[in-house]
């Protein structure tokens, strides 16, 4: 197990060029962990004590409102990091994280990864960068939701998720994650009667396919130009 968790931090973009005696370190402090689908990682009032990679499945995370409405803020998947807001506050999760399909995750403790950290300052650049990634695609989002038709609001969903989960084959990009009408709600703040009719004119358009739960983008140049509009 310890050879295999290390080859797969070792493996992970956010780890390329740390030196080989802190992804030590990281390998003896991360443990394995299983996720069954719809079990909870985290929720609000947890504790932010780890950050985690991703080994395998999905983990969505979400913010849901005194009245029980889910806002969808990110999806992570393999190779991916979460978790960062344990590395600079000691405040409670005020998120839900849950696996969305059975998932393998690396669980490091907060205080092991941030001494790796001190050592290894390409890593903490890598971090910085990450974190202000991270913000600025949800300030885009809420400017999305305030300013943007639903239309142009699942374009820019589709493109974003494109980059994590897109498959490219002769028909377009598929976007290997499996999304119901409500669910796509939940990430452009819209109703789910508003998302199918989007869908249902975007299909119609021939700017997408759908199969079952998958969305299949036939015209990118089409759909970057909805996102503009």
């Amino acid at each position: 197990m310890t050879k295999t968790k290390g080859w797969f931090l070792r493996q992970t973009p956010l780890m390329a060029d740390v030196p080989e005696r802190e992804m030590e370190l990281l390998e003896q402090a991360a443990d394995s962990v299983e996720v069954r689908r719809r079990h909870l990682i985290w929720e609000p009032g947890h504790a932010s004590s780890h950050v985690y990679f991703v080994r395998g499945g999905i983990v969505k995370v979400s913010k849901v409102n005194d009245e029980g409405r889910e806002l969808t803020l990110h999806f992570f998947t393999r190779d991916h990091f979460f978790g960062e807001f344990a590395l600079v506050s000691d405040a409670p999760h005020d998120t839900l994280a849950e696996a969305y399909e059975d998932t393998l995750l690396l669980k490091v403790p907060r205080e092991e990864f941030q001494r790796v950290m001190m050592r290894a300052p390409v890593l903490a650049m890598r971090l910085v960068k990450l974190v202000s990634e991270r913000r600025q695609k949800l300030e885009q989002r809420v400017e999305n939701l305030l300013f943007r038709s639903a239309h142009a609001r699942l374009a820019s969903l589709f493109l974003e998720l494109a980059i994590s989960f897109g498959v490219r084959d002769s028909r377009g990009i598929i976007i290997n994650l499996k999304l119901t009408h409500k669910e796509i709600a939940s990430l452009i703040g819209a109703t789910r009667e508003t998302v199918s009719f989007a869908i249902l004119d975007l299909r119609k358009d021939g700017i997408i396919q759908t199969e079952g739960k998958r969305v299949i983008i036939l015209d990118e140049a089409g759909i970057r130009k909805l996102r503009a509009a």
